[in-house]
Parts: structure tokens; sequence; C-alpha cells
């Protein structure tokens, strides 16, 4: 197979994007002050191989191109923006920590909602496509997991990869370009420090905007709860208040011992596809950092809002699932009825633990020590896990 390196240039990509769909609007062009630095930040440090730089050209380029078709949607249907996603539940926490186990148990409910994968990486509506009818979408989902478990086989013994399954909406938020998902499989540091440094608000409007947009495209969402699910909401989670009105939040915890060498080896299986020169302990000692000010700043926001916040221990979620899901339901107001209680053990028993086999990883592996952590998690170790 001949692959050609494509250079990541913002101006090149957004010029491409507006030949191959014949539509200029992106929408609010702040968000592409951040196409700009990730570009810069992909050319100059990733140090992407062939393949790194095809994937992340095809990426950046159907982002854009779902930015384009949605603008002309919302032009064209401005009745999209009076879709109510009323209090939603948002589930957060460190990675690894049950926050996907949870979040998957709240969806089974037939009474909620969660964006699927295949609607995360095209959420706008391909060409020709009536409303309700996203067959080719969800085709593009599946051929797209695919390909990446064929490339990353390790990955569902790390999280489990479905394009019909609920999964995080970073994958809408990655469209503002203000997300984390570009330093979770590449080492992006400018980036991720600029966007450390800047204001997300519109980035959870465009994420509201976005959701608001999936609804109106499949109308039996509406009288449904919304079950949004990330870690990258930790860092975010005073403003998911403010954007979202009457938003509750449910946090997962675990022992970071665990919880941080775990997600740095899902890292290293994301990033080994797309790079000859990976180094793991830059990826360990980044990613303990990051999570560890994420927390405090998370901790603070908890603080300040307890009525806002239920928290679930990973050990009593894994002992009694269905117990913590009734403090859940308790927590938001909500009757934990038979059907509930059916529909998620239903998915239970077509998701038993370690069905893809168990995740192997260890500390050393990414240059941390069980010291290093216990001294950066100190506070929330006393709080949570103690």
């Amino acid at each position: 197979m001949n692959l050609k390196p494509h250079s990541i240039n913002y101006r090149e990509l957004i010029k491409k994007a507006s030949k191959l769909t014949n539509l200029k609007d992106f929408g609010d062009p702040l968000h592409l002050n951040g196409l700009e630095k990730l570009c810069y930040s992909l050319q100059e440090e990733a140090q992407l191989n062939t393949i790194g730089k095809i994937a992340q050209h095809s990426r950046l380029s159907g982002i854009l191109i779902n930015r384009l078709r949605f603008q002309k949607d919302l032009k064209d249907y401005p009745e999209i923006k009076k879709e109510l996603i009323a209090s939603p539940v948002v589930i957060i926490g460190l990675p690894r920590t049950g926050s996907t186990m949870t979040h998957r148990l709240l969806s089974a409910d037939s009474n909620h909602t969660s964006m699927f994968w295949w609607e995360g990486r095209n959420p706008s509506r391909f060409p020709k496509e009536k409303r309700g009818q996203p067959l080719e979408r969800i085709k593009s989902g599946k051929e797209e997991v695919g390909a990446l478990l064929s490339a990353s086989p390790d990955l569902m013994k790390i999280h489990p990869m479905d394009a019909m399954a609920p999964d995080e909406e970073i994958l809408l938020i990655e469209h503002s370009f203000f997300s984390t998902v570009p330093e979770s499989f590449m080492y992006v540091p400018s980036y991720s420090k600029w966007i450390e440094n800047q204001d997300h608000t519109n980035a959870y409007k465009y994420l509201k905007l976005l959701l608001q947009y999936l609804q109106w495209q499949m109308p039996n969402r509406s009288k449904k709860t919304w079950i949004l699910k990330t870690p990258h909401h930790m860092g975010f989670v005073e403003i998911i208040l403010k954007v979202f009105s009457g938003a509750k939040i449910i946090q997962t915890h675990r022992d970071p011992l665990d919880t941080i060498p775990s997600y740095c080896s899902m890292v290293t299986s994301l990033a080994q596809p797309l790079s000859n020169n990976l180094n793991p302990e830059l990826i360990g000692k980044h990613w303990e950092k990051k999570l560890s000010r994420v927390m405090k700043h998370c901790m603070k926001i908890a603080d300040q809002n307890p009525t806002k916040f239920l928290d679930i221990d990973y050990k009593e979620l894994i002992k009694n699932p269905i117990k913590q899901m009734e403090n859940v339901y308790n927590f938001i107001g909500k009757t934990f009825t038979n059907q509930s209680e059916k529909e998620m053990k239903n998915w239970m028993e077509a998701n038993t633990q370690h069905k893809h086999g168990q995740h192997q990883y260890s500390s050393a592996n990414y240059g941390l020590s069980d010291e290093i952590i216990k001294r950066d998690f100190k506070d929330y170790i006393n709080t949570y896990i103690n």
C-alpha cells in the first residue's frame, strides 16, 4: 500500500473542507484558534509517523466537515436551538474508576439517552441523509472502530469499544478544538498547555448545541434524560453546572495507584500506531501531573456545591452495582423501577467484567511509583479512598 504523508496545515484543512462540501460557515471562529494551535503541535511536536499524519489529517478534515454541515442544518432548521436538554446526569471521575460501567448501566434504562460512539465521530448528517435515518454514519462508525481495534488490539481489555454503544461526548467537544482528545494519544505539549489556559465556556455551549442537534435528529429522545460522561469534565465541572441547567454530577472513585498506571497504559496503546518515538515515561509524567491538578480543581468545586454531587466507590460498584444505581436514582429524584433494574441486569449479563481479557499494567513502565502517586493525590486519597 502506498501511503503519502500529509502536511497538517490548518489553512489547507479549512480550504479542503470548504471545497469538499461547498460550504463556508464553520460557526464560532474562536474555535478555529484551537485548530491552529493543534496543527502546529501535531506538525512540530508529535513526531507522527506516516500512518499518524494521514490519520490526523483525516480526523481533522472530518471534524471540519462536520462543523460545516452542522452550521448548514442550524441555518435551515432553527428549531434545533429550541430542543430542551433538561437536567442531564453527568458522570465524572478519574479514568478507570468505573465511570464507563456507571455510564452504560444508566444508559441501559430506556428512559435515558446517551451519545453513541458513531454519533460522536459524525454528529452531522451526511449529504441527502433523511432525519432519523443515519445508516451511512453508523456504517462509517463501525468501520472506524474495526480499524482502531485492528491497530490496537489490546484496547478492548482497557476500554470496550463499540460503535453502537454509549460513549464519551469528549468526541463532541473535540469539534470545538478545546478538548483533551489529542493528548490522549499523541505528544502535543504546546497545545495541551494552551487549552489549560483557555476559557472553555464556549466549548461547552457548543457541546450543548450539538446535543440539541442529536436530539432533533431523533425526536424520541426529547422526553428522555441525557446521561453524559467523560473524565474531561472534571476540569470544567463549574462550567457544566452553568451551561446545563439542573445538571447532577455522579463522581466515581478508585485508588489512583490502580487508575493512573492503567490510564497511561491505555494512552500508550492508542499512541503506538501513530508514532515510532513513544516515550512511556513522558506519558506517565504528563498524565499523572495533569490528572492530579484536575482532581484538585474538581474537589474544590464539589466542596462548593455539595448538593450537586454524588460519590460512588469503585469497590462498592463492582460488589453491588444495582444498589449503587438505586442510590443514583434517589439522588436525581427518579423512581428506580423494575423495568430499569431488568434493563441494567440484561446489560450486565452481556458485558461481564474482563470479558475481553484482563488488563495488565505497572507504574514502573511509565516512570511512576506508589510514592509519587500517593504524594500528588494525598488529599484525594484521604477524602475518598481511605
